[in-house]
């Protein structure tokens, strides 16, 4: 029983995030995977699913046990205040403003709108600091997405 009191909820959530992800990565085998130029159906759940059993072996790996660490309440700032409604809304609508935007509007405006709204979600983010990440992402995935893999998306759409 002690040994489960050890267990803490990032644990928890690493060993789900490995689970997920070898999931995807085994049914992601079961597809013709291609190339980087030439990506089969099998492609993206492969990496993806090798991303997250990375990511969640790292959080596992640095996570410390339950009991261990910060008091209650005062770790990274939270409290036993409830959901962080701010957060997930301006996630939510990032993800909409670039499905709707990047229809109507194009990569760059649908890139720059989604990310500075997500920005926003944290408290700590200035309109200004908001801004300036937009911008810089907006640019980094110009380069990578319209030029590196020269995705489909025009730059610019008007209607």
């Amino acid at each position: 029983m002690s040994r489960l009191k050890a267990v803490g909820k990032d644990h928890i959530g690493a060993a789900l995030l490995i689970a997920l992800g070898a999931g995807a990565f085994g049914l992601g085998l079961t597809y013709r995977m291609g190339t980087l130029n030439h990506m089969g159906a099998g492609y993206v759940p492969v990496v993806l699913g090798v991303l997250m059993i990375l990511v969640g072996l790292a959080i596992g790996l640095t996570a410390t046990p339950a009991g261990r660490g910060a008091a209650v309440g005062s770790a990274h700032g939270a409290t036993a205040r409830g959901p962080e409604w701010r957060g997930w809304l301006c996630i939510v609508g990032g993800v909409i403003a670039f499905v709707v935007i990047g229809q109507y509007g194009g990569l760059v405006p649908a890139t720059f709108a989604s990310i500075f709204i997500a920005a926003l979600g944290d408290r700590q983010n200035t309109v200004k600091g908001a801004a300036a990440l937009a911008v810089g992402l907006d640019v980094f995935g110009v380069l990578v997405f319209h030029y590196g893999l020269q995705l489909q998306l025009p730059l610019f759409a008007w209607g």
